[in-house]
């Protein structure tokens, strides 16, 4: 099955593979620095096959996003992928082509071969593996968690609480009715990897960052920590969702599976990266500040608040 996939790479991305997907291992030629993430998709858990306008495609194309992702939370370019799935007899052979179907389209999209993978039967949940490798240009254009300091800026890209809305409509069984709420539910399915936000960001000079699929609030506690400095968020600087209400800032800076970035660094480069990214399309907003007090400040009109969680965490 893995082989039915090369047709939809270009013959530049294959000649980069020595052997592969018939052989024991993927075999390409190397790059000196090598990024290499994986993540996987458990059923019940990441997914339900009940949800309304649930496809196979959409969850084949997220299964690659969630790790090109990762990768883009680097600044790093994509390679190769490696997909292992454990699927249960019964699965129609219809779905499974629309499963490797849209694996294949995202990888597609990104410059990113399928080198290979494996398949195994299930009797739990279907339970969905990639792992991804990318390439940067040096050890040091890379971003990095740690290096934070008192006096940066912190900006995300794009808008945040879509897929949590889009996650709330699913879980309460209800269809979307308005085109907005189709967006969030979109935004939950078919996420798309800030890749070329990544690059940009590290050819403005940034230096520190991630992706924030665990939650805004998680993403910045990861910055803050490793450095010892703190940080204060402005809640009313938070680039909501289009249909957000204000009042549901909650939904971008505290719940997961928004895969946008984010960054901290000094304003002059913010304001390089941001004039790069608004040439291409996508947003970047400041949305607070990195203190030399450690913890995490959430400002509201002038007032602190404070979140009851901070943001999606496994066995929690």
């Amino acid at each position: 099955m893995i082989r039915s996939l090369e047709k939809y790479f270009s013959p530049q991305s294959r000649s980069l593979l020595i052997a592969a997907p018939n052989d024991d291992a993927a075999l390409w030629r190397g790059d000196r620095f090598v990024v290499a993430t994986t993540d996987s998709m458990v059923e019940d858990i990441d997914f339900r096959l009940d949800w309304h306008g649930f496809d196979f495609r959409l969850l084949g194309r997220r299964l690659v996003s969630i790790n090109l992702s990762d990768l883009a939370g680097m600044g790093a370019e994509p390679r190769h992928a490696l997909i292992s799935l454990c699927l249960r007899a019964s699965m129609r052979v219809k779905d499974l082509e629309r499963l490797y179907l849209g694996i294949a389209e995202q990888a597609q999209r990104f410059g990113c071969t399928i080198a290979g993978g494996d398949m195994s039967e299930t009797h739990g949940p279907i339970t969905l593996t990639a792992s991804a490798i990318g390439r940067v240009a040096s050890a040091a254009r890379v971003l990095k968690r740690e290096g934070a300091r008192p006096g940066w800026k912190i900006a995300v890209t794009g808008m945040l609480g879509g897929a949590a809305a889009g996650l709330r409509l699913l879980e309460a069984g209800r269809p979307p009715r308005t085109r907005i709420e189709r967006g969030w539910v979109e935004a939950l399915l078919d996420p798309q990897p800030q890749v070329a936000a990544g690059k940009a960001l590290i050819q403005a000079g940034v230096r520190v960052g991630g992706d924030i699929s665990d939650g805004l609030y998680r993403e910045i506690q990861r910055l803050v920590e490793p450095s010892g400095v703190g940080a204060t968020i402005d809640i009313d600087a938070l680039p909501l969702a289009r249909g957000l209400d204000a009042k549901e800032w909650r939904l971008g800076a505290q719940d997961s599976e928004d895969f946008e970035l984010i960054c901290a660094g000094p304003g002059s480069r913010l304001a390089s990266a941001q004039a790069a990214l608004t040439r291409s399309g996508t947003r970047l907003t400041v949305v607070g500040q990195i203190d030399r007090e450690p913890g995490i400040r959430l400002r509201d009109a002038g007032r602190l608040v404070r979140l009851s969680k901070a943001g999606y965490e496994h066995f929690r």
